[in-house]
């Protein structure tokens, strides 16, 4: 398990362990019934990197203790304080909603923030099944534990394509993996373009980062080809025409899952490759179009800091004007929920 994960930082509230020295968060119930997140103001714009501070082996359990220590997105220290439990709803992107129980972790400064689960359990289902929009903490379900389990899940949205995947390039086709800034790759709107930044991680092919897989053929693909759920496929024709009003829209591929022949695969290990451009480009995998890297709602801020900082040493109007700066997506862009009319 790792000792680096993502969290969701919810800002600095009140103290919910007013007592030192015992195990009890005293003023838990403080935080119930409030809403982090909102309305163009989304969590997942909210995630940050949590590792520890000191030797990584002992960083398994974070118990109240001045030694217990950590830092957010490389920063100063930060000491753990207290942990609570919440029976919490969360709102997608989407506007679906799903109930789960928010694990909170607070530092002595008041620091809060919605950690992963400690096992791929449903509430880790819950929390990946899509670009968190808000969480509301509905009740207090536990205040009284002597720290927390420090080894957690790996938790991330961004879309991308998995290693493998044959992309066009201005010298024929080439795998996502191997192409390197300044390659030039062909695009629907501007030719071919040069690559700004490539990135990849491996992650274990479970649950909701499990790659979604269209066999062969199934949307005029030469070849099965598998992307991560929420990466976007180009949609074209009646069918999006009748029901959104356009005549080519982006879905993310968990959207078009039908059982036959788009599937999400689990099993083993799988590597996303992310592909950026100066702006948002639609490119060919495996012969049909779909989306690059979009450093938007559900890309980069979810993201550890080290690749933050890569990607804003390369565009530093994305740190200094925000993520708008980046411009718009290719195409109008359909929920997962959305997808499904499309069948």
């Amino acid at each position: 398990m790792p000792t680096t994960f993502n969290v969701i930082s919810i800002g600095q509230l009140a103290d919910i362990d007013t007592t030192e020295g015992n195990n009890t968060a005293e003023n838990a119930s403080a935080l119930v019934g409030m809403t982090f997140g909102g309305e163009g103001d989304a969590l997942v714009n909210d995630f940050v990197e949590l590792s520890p501070v000191g030797d990584p082996g002992s960083f398994y359990n974070m118990n109240n203790s001045p030694n217990d220590q950590f830092s957010i997105d490389g920063g100063p220290a930060q000491t753990f304080d207290a942990t609570s439990v919440y029976n919490a709803t969360i709102t997608y992107i989407d506007g679906t909603t799903a109930t789960f129980t928010a694990v909170v972790m607070q530092d002595t400064d008041g620091n809060t923030y919605i950690a992963p689960e400690f096992s791929n359990n449903a509430d880790q289902a819950a929390l990946e099944a899509g670009a968190i929009r808000s969480i509301s903490f509905d009740s207090l379900l536990g205040n009284s534990y002597t720290g927390t389990t420090a080894n957690r899940e790996e938790w991330d949205f961004v879309p991308c394509f998995t290693a493998g995947t044959e992309i066009v390039t201005h010298k024929g086709m080439r795998k996502v993996e191997d192409l390197e800034p300044g390659d030039l790759v062909l695009t629907m709107d501007h030719g071919y373009q040069p690559v700004r930044w490539t990135g990849k991680r491996t992650v274990p092919a479970r649950g909701t980062m499990a790659p979604i897989q269209f066999e062969q053929g199934a949307i005029g693909n030469d070849v099965p080809l598998r992307v991560s759920p929420q990466h976007r496929m180009l949609v074209t024709g009646w069918r999006a025409e009748v029901n959104f009003g356009e005549n080519e829209v982006l879905v993310p591929a968990v959207g078009m899952v039908n059982g036959e022949n788009v599937r999400q695969i689990e099993g083993g290990q799988v590597t996303y490759v992310h592909i950026m451009f100066d702006s948002h480009e639609i490119v060919y995998a495996a012969g049909v179009p779909s989306e690059s890297f979009m450093p938007g709602e559900i890309g980069l801020t979810a993201m550890g800091q080290d690749v933050r900082e890569e990607i804003f040493a390369i565009f530093p109007e994305l740190e200094e004007e925000g993520l708008a700066a980046y411009g718009t997506d290719a195409r109008p862009s359909l929920k997962a929920s959305e997808g499904y009319l499309l069948h």
